[in-house]
């Protein structure tokens, strides 16, 4: 049975919520959404899903795209400032000969296939990002399809990770390196926490 490792892009491969925090927190204030206005205030809307919190503080469709866009922007010009984490290259190198490696994220798709491309790492067979949708479980569950005798880990580092994967009914992993720290990452009970990518391979090993 193939284990289909689904990887978060912020916060699990790449260190970006600086730079990610920044652009969002001035297009939020551009369009006049003032209660997002510090890191605090950032984090608490990957609580649950992004775009669901986006909603739930009152913007509106058409503000949400424009904020997105304007992040989007932002990421790109802003590429050669994001580092992956350490270990996570060779990790994704170690681990892709025995499994397949797919990304989901909030972020969008041809930014993160860029940035990951000028990494070097080109073995994701697919990017799912917010092109395709807002919901990481519609996007978790079009992949489960593909692989009807998978065994499926979506590996994430906010609380809204956690909840969208149980929803979609795979197994969860929370980092600790990411951005939300371990002991909120442990009050939603995932079925693994994790402080280094290499931990990683231990559970994958596990499986074979």
């Amino acid at each position: 049975m193939p284990c289909i490792l689904l990887f978060d892009y912020d916060g699990v491969l790449v260190d970006s919520l600086d730079i990610f925090m920044h652009h969002f927190i001035f297009a939020c204030q551009k369009e006049g959404i003032s209660q997002i206005n510090d890191k605090s205030s950032f984090l608490h809307l990957f609580d649950k899903n992004l775009y669901e919190s986006m909603l739930e503080i009152g913007m509106s469709l058409e503000t949400i795209l424009r904020v997105v866009n304007q992040v989007r922007d932002g990421l790109i010009k802003d590429q050669n400032k994001l580092t992956l984490f350490p270990g996570i290259y060779d990790i994704v190198k170690i681990l892709a000969p025995k499994n397949e490696l797919l990304v989901v994220t909030s972020n969008e798709s041809n930014v993160v296939l860029s940035f990951l491309k000028s990494h070097g790492l080109t073995e994701f067979k697919a990017i799912y990002g917010s092109d395709k949708g807002g919901s990481k479980v519609n996007k978790i569950n079009t992949i489960k399809k593909l692989y009807p005798n998978g065994e499926f880990y979506y590996i994430g580092d906010t609380t809204g990770d956690i909840d969208e994967g149980r929803q979609a009914g795979v197994s969860t992993v929370a980092v600790s390196w990411g951005w939300h720290d371990s002991s909120k990452l442990i009050v939603k009970k995932p079925d693994y926490l994790i402080d280094h990518p290499k931990k990683l391979i231990e559970i994958m090993t596990k499986q074979y």
